[in-house]
């Protein structure tokens, strides 16, 4: 890793405690925001360190948003192995790293498989929920929340301790996001948020466990959030020093 660069992450989800974040905050780590975390970007007076998104449908809803974006932006889709470059560079407006999606493997021995485009049925035989390479190459367990492959690629990167916030796992009303995200949400998926912690969680929770060998630490600093078997902290006690730079 880069030894100019915060060696915390931070991977920012999209729920309504992203409102509580103090953007002083972002300085002292490396930021990984989700989704449609540009709408903070004017209110905040400065971008997260990257993007990440792995949803077709947010895709669509974000269209051109991160075109002039800075930082990194990475793209996958929960339909397929290997995302069509072109065809998201015309969505997006821009280049971005394309997200593989880690596959059963059965379906990874045979390559014609990454060219296709799977239904929701099919997604259940072709993508892998169980294990957690930490490798591009081999694949990113996109789960079923962008968070989970965010958290992923902090740590192939290099990146030891990482903290969440705006992961709230719950849903008192179908687009409880932060202020202003809500507008730009067109698609819901009612059978996740009826119990956003059964998708999520025991995904959550495997992953937490194979970051242990490599020493990673993985804190929910969510105010407020319902998670309950992620670590727990706060940003008052795992929060590093200030750093003065976020080089990649």
């Amino acid at each position: 890793m880069n030894a100019t660069r915060p060696h915390t992450a931070l991977v920012l989800g999209n729920g309504p405690s992203i409102d509580q974040l103090d953007p002083a905050w972002l300085e002292r780590v490396y930021s990984f925001g989700s989704n449609h975390i540009y709408k903070k970007f004017d209110t905040w007076g400065r971008t997260t360190d990257a993007v990440v998104i792995t949803d077709s449908n947010r895709i669509q809803e974000i269209g051109t948003a991160y075109k002039h974006y800075p930082g990194q932006l990475f793209v996958g889709s929960e339909k397929c192995i290997i995302p069509n470059y072109a065809s998201l560079r015309r969505v997006l407006g821009r280049d971005f790293v394309a997200l593989k999606q880690l596959s059963k493997p059965m379906v990874s021995r045979y390559s014609f498989f990454k060219w296709f485009t799977y239904g929701e049925r099919l997604q259940q035989v072709v993508f892998d929920k169980t294990r957690y390479p930490l490798s591009y190459e081999h694949g990113l367990n996109f789960g079923n929340s962008v968070i989970t492959s965010a958290i992923q690629i902090a740590a192939i990167e290099g990146f030891r301790r990482i903290l969440l916030t705006g992961v709230d796992a719950n849903y008192p009303t179908p687009k409880s996001y932060f202020a202003g995200a809500d507008t730009s949400i067109n698609f819901v998926n009612h059978t996740f948020i009826d119990n956003p912690r059964l998708w999520m969680e025991p995904i959550l929770v495997g992953l937490q466990i194979a970051l242990e060998p490599a020493g990673i630490e993985l804190i929910d600093c969510t105010p407020g959030g319902k998670l309950r078997f992620i670590t727990k902290g706060t940003f008052a006690d795992c929060l590093p020093p200030v750093e003065n730079s976020h080089a990649v």
